[in-house]
């Protein structure tokens, strides 16, 4: 069954054009490297983007990594145009967006390092998926790593039950907008009406339908008409996807997540299972779709001919930046004692060691958050902390052997959860400390101003208050806090009160709040990664 739509309905209804963290170049070099590549280093590379939209994933990019050139192709000429006004506003020499159908790329694009497609190939028609393959394979260079959106079965099976539900209430409109709002009222009646008790297939649909209502309704009428009713959408079983790439000449390199990779991340009898039934990587990962009811995909492909590799050696960490986001169990751990300690993440995976050099790794790492260092850095700084933490000469341990468990330990972190323990082969210009002359980074300072997702460092999508959004157009580095706080007073956009809720009148008092509100500001700012200085 199909939708009636107009050709042109991203015009009509454009799609939010925001960032998606795991299709960043440091994100599929990480990987690559980790399974046995040497990728393009990101710092000097070329990425392609299919189906960029108004550049909100590709723009953020270019802006960060300005010795690298971005190319981003979409065949709605009004987000084209939004994407093309944000680049001369931002004045970013390093990319090109341009209205091109992806069936009528042909080799003068020229070949990229990184090529990327996210929410595409599902859902376009059959040649176009062929032609998305097609692309990867003879624009990628040798090193070159693709990364690949799509819905996927068997957790579609199911999901596709409430599109088709919405389709046919909707075979009789007449445009996206009518669509949009007679969906809407489905979805309403439904949820309203369906019962739970004792219902399975209710049960699932319940918990479906408000899913729905809560992450695409309140958005915009664009996430339910292009993700859940675009006129192809079009799931795939993972093993299908895996060899129509095959057939093209590439190979499966691996998961966006990396730790949804892992079959150690089952119980260990269903771990042992897996191994047993499955003969090849593709083939264990279908199972662990099969037991996960996974429904959507973000898969990274490689040239055939390349030798991957699943044996990490250890030469390898000097090649990454580590990060961490997790919360110790102890606020202060004496490192020499012998005992376990627990770091736990916010998805509630946990790395216990006993190993001093790692738990001295490990604080370090929450304390510096959210910047990321080197590995080396790392080791030295934990080797320096667990030598000088007593008044005696301690006997270490030869520094290969720090090396090693270290590396194993955050490995396996990482292959937890990406909470737990971040691997990166780049490290953006994150503020340390909140400078005199506070700055954003430029990206940020426009979506602020234009009303736009806004973008960090990260390239993570972050939710500031409004306070905070108030305070990101100017964060250019040409004000002072007292410059900050100034303009907060004239804009009276924050509401100053008594601990008994009455208006504070006093000038002087309001401006000490105002000093405590935005030096507030400023370090949560700092926290989500939006600073450079």
């Amino acid at each position: 069954m199909t939708i009636k739509t107009s050709q042109n309905i991203y015009d009509e209804v454009p799609y939010p054009s925001v960032s998606h963290s795991l299709s960043h170049p440091d994100r599929l070099a990480t990987l690559a490297t980790l399974l046995g590549m040497e990728p393009t280093p990101i710092e000097h590379c070329r990425v392609l983007e299919l189906g960029c939209a108004g550049g909100g994933n590709i723009i953020p990019m270019a802006q960060a990594l300005p010795e690298s050139e971005f190319v981003g192709i979409e065949l709605s000429a009004r987000q084209v145009a939004e994407g093309k006004a944000m680049i001369a506003a931002l004045d970013l020499p390093n990319i090109t967006l341009e209205q091109i159908n992806i069936l009528d790329v042909d080799a003068g694009l020229g070949q990229f390092d990184y090529i990327i497609a996210h929410g595409v190939y599902s859902w376009v028609p059959p040649a176009v998926q062929d032609k998305i393959l097609e692309i990867c394979r003879q624009h990628l260079t040798t090193n070159g790593v693709a990364y690949i959106s799509y819905n996927t079965y068997p957790g579609w099976n199911m999901l596709g039950t409430v599109r088709e539900m919405m389709l046919y209430h909707t075979r009789n409109t007449t445009g996206p907008r009518q669509q949009a709002t007679e969906s809407r009222a489905l979805l309403d009646f439904l949820t309203e009406s369906i019962s739970t008790e004792s219902n399975t297939h209710g049960g699932f649909l319940y918990v479906y339908l408000n899913y729905i209502k809560e992450y695409f309704l309140p958005k915009s009428d664009a996430f339910l008409l292009h993700d859940e009713l675009a006129e192809v959408n079009d799931p795939i079983y993972f093993y299908q996807f895996a060899e129509r790439a095959e057939r093209c000449g590439l190979q499966y390199l691996g998961d966006a997540h990396f730790a949804d990779m892992l079959a150690t991340n089952f119980p260990a009898e269903v771990s042992k299972a897996l191994r047993h039934m499955a003969k090849s990587t593709v083939e264990l990962e279908q199972y662990m779709d099969f037991l996960r009811n996974r429904m959507f995909r973000q898969s990274l492909l490689c040239h055939q001919e390349i030798q991957l590799s699943a044996r990490f050696k250890p030469e390898r960490l000097a090649n990454f930046y580590i990060a961490s986001s997790a919360l110790a169990e102890s606020t202060a751990p004496d490192i020499h004692a012998v005992s376990v300690e627990k770091f736990k993440s916010l998805d509630g995976s946990t790395l216990a060691t006993d190993h001093p050099i790692t738990r001295a790794a490990m604080h370090y790492l929450i304390e510096i958050w959210p910047r990321s260092v080197s590995f080396n850095q790392l080791l030295a700084e934990a080797r320096s902390r667990v030598n000088g933490a007593t008044g005696q000469d301690v006997v270490q341990p030869d520094i290969a052997v720090d090396t090693q468990v270290l590396g194993m330990n955050l490995l396996q972190a990482y292959g937890r959860s990406e909470n737990l323990v971040e691997f990166h082969v780049y490290a953006p210009p994150l503020a340390a400390t909140v400078s005199q002359y506070p700055v954003a980074s430029p990206v940020a300072r426009f979506q602020a101003k234009n009303g736009h997702k806004i973008t960090n460092l990260r390239h993570e999508r972050v939710t500031p208050d409004k306070i905070a959004i108030e305070l990101l157009p100017l964060l250019d580095g040409s004000r002072s806090r007292a410059d900050l706080i100034r303009i907060l007073e004239e804009k009276d956009v924050v509401e100053v009160e008594q601990q008994d809720g009455r208006p504070i009148g006093d000038a002087e008092e309001i401006r000490g709040v105002l000093v405590e509100v935005v030096e507030e500001k400023l370090n949560q700012l700092a926290q989500a990664a939006l600073l450079t200085g």
